[in-house]
């Protein structure tokens, strides 16, 4: 898999690290709830990396982000609620509150990491603690992991660079349901090369454990 070149700060990227490993929106309602239109099991795929990333980063240092949709798209206002009365299918109303729970390939890893508060939009910055969270742990560095690249996570991922974050992604612990948003998504990634590090997870773990 091809990779953009390396930033010059990437030598400081240590496991002493400031870094927070941010898991993205892996819950049921994307990849496991049949009675989702949202869900698509191939995202699956993804889970083995983003657990091999979590043992070497350390639990402490995760944080999984959950899309909370509103009970009823009347509950939204302005374009959100136009949004949401077209996609009234994925409000608690329609499909309940199970569906929002992260997979359960990750149950293990949750009580030791956190789980920010509800974001009803892509950037995980919209999540009412998230960014106080990273803030208290000093975080420096974020690694985006989850779902999906062209939408929750390029949406993150721009607004952390813009916050003066530096940003790792690990291409392959990320998935898109769109045949194209993997590649369109690293098309954009990679006009920031100063800021952001775009790897693979065999080789960020490599640098890590040099």
């Amino acid at each position: 898999m091809n990779v953009t070149p390396l930033p010059e700060w990437h030598a400081k990227v240590k496991p002493s690290s400031k870094m927070t490993l941010v898991v993205v929106d892996m819950q049921k309602l994307f990849l496991t709830e049949k009675k989702s239109p949202w869900m698509d099991k191939k995202l699956l795929s993804i889970v083995p990396n983003i657990e091999k990333l979590i043992k070497v980063i350390g639990r402490k240092n995760v944080i999984f982000t959950r899309f909370t949709p509103p009970k009823n798209w009347q509950d939204e206002r302005d374009s959100w609620q136009t949004y949401y009365k077209i996609n009234q299918k994925i409000t608690a109303s329609n499909l309940g509150i199970a569906p929002l729970d992260i997979v359960d390939d990750f149950t293990s890893y949750i009580p030791n990491s956190s789980v920010s508060s509800r974001k009803k939009s892509a950037s995980i910055f919209m999540a009412g603690n998230f960014h106080s969270k990273i803030k208290k742990n000093s975080t420096q560095i974020l690694i985006f992991t989850g779902i999906e690249t062209d939408y929750c996570v390029l949406s993150s991922v721009l607004d952390a660079i813009h916050l003066g974050y530096f940003v790792i992604i690990a291409i392959d612990a990320c998935a898109s349901s769109k045949k194209q948003g993997q590649k369109h998504a690293k098309g954009i990634f990679e006009r920031f090369p100063e800021q952001l590090w775009i790897t693979t997870t065999k080789g960020l773990i490599k640098h890590l454990q040099k």
